[in-house]
Parts: structure tokens; C-alpha cells; sequence
């Protein structure tokens, strides 16, 4: 049930139950009236239909009273199955919230994690890019001067 159903349903009984409570009063302030009188005069038929019709609404009211009683009772244990049923999924949405909120923190430390990652794997590349042209440069600077040397140790040779 939805919200409109729901005040519709609950104004449907007030609406009842005043309608019983406007009415009981009179019906059986009557109903003492002709009680009294038939009581009195048992004889007169006019006396005993008033009574009989007065009591007869009085009863009908009650009867009325009562359904209307149930019926609000009924309605509540069915809103309360319903709300338990709410409960229950609130319960569930409540514990896969939880259960998403870790995700994300995981998702998201991950992503921190991966870009610390690639933050250092991108240093230590360049440090060893750096490493390597160090060496190649090294190996340049000797080979040169191992060229230079032997020049230098050939023209010295070829001077004695």
C-alpha cells in the first residue's frame, strides 16, 4: 500500500468511528426513553416496536463498532507484516551499503596504490635510463681513451 491508500484507509475509519460516535448518544438516550416505557406499559405495542427498533439500532451500531474494530485491527497487523517486511530489506540494503562503502574504499586505495606504483616504477626507470646512459657514456669515455692510448703508445713506439 501506498501513502494515498493509506490515508484514504485511515480517514475511511475515522470517518466511521465518529459517524457511530455522533450517533450512539441519541440512539441510546432513545433506547432508556422506550426501554422505560415498555417496561412500564409492556402492553402498549407502540412502546414495544420503539423499544424493539431502538435496541435493534443500538445492536446494529455495535456490530458496526466491531467491524469497524476488526477491520482497523486487521489493517494494522497487515501494515506491521508489511512494515516487518521493510525492516527486513532495510536490514539488507543497510548491510550491501556497507558491504559497496568497503568496495569503494578498496577501489579507491587501489587506485591510490596503483598510482604510487606507477609513480615509482616511472622513478626507478629513470633512474636506471639515467644508469645506462652513465654506463654507455662510461664505456664511450674508455674505449676513447683506450684509443687514445694505443695512438699515443704507437707514436711512441715509432719514435724508438
Amino acid at each position: 500500500m501506498d501513502a494515498p491508500q493509506l490515508i484514504g484507509q485511515s480517514k475511511e475509519f475515522n470517518e466511521k468511528i465518529n459517524t457511530i460516535k455522533s450517533q450512539f448518544f441519541s440512539l441510546l438516550d432513545d433506547f432508556k426513553k422506550y426501554y422505560l416505557y415498555y417496561n412500564k406499559n409492556p402492553e402498549v405495542n407502540e412502546f414495544q416496536n420503539y423499544y424493539v427498533n431502538s435496541k435493534s439500532q443500538l445492536q446494529g451500531m455495535n456490530k458496526d463498532l466491531f467491524l469497524t474494530t476488526n477491520n482497523i485491527d486487521k489493517y494494522i497487523e497487515t501494515l506491521n507484516n508489511k512494515m516487518s517486511s521493510i525492516s527486513e530489506q532495510l536490514v539488507d540494503e543497510k548491510t550491501l551499503n556497507k558491504e559497496m562503502v568497503e568496495v569503494i574504499s578498496n577501489l579507491e586505495n587501489t587506485q591510490n596504490g596503483s598510482e604510487i606504483l606507477i609513480t615509482n616504477s616511472k622513478s626507478k626507470y629513470n633512474e636506471q635510463y639515467l644508469k645506462n646512459w652513465e654506463v654507455f657514456i662510461g664505456i664511450v669515455v674508455v674505449v676513447s681513451l683506450f684509443q687514445l692510448f694505443r695512438k699515443v703508445e704507437q707514436k711512441y713506439q715509432s719514435s724508438f
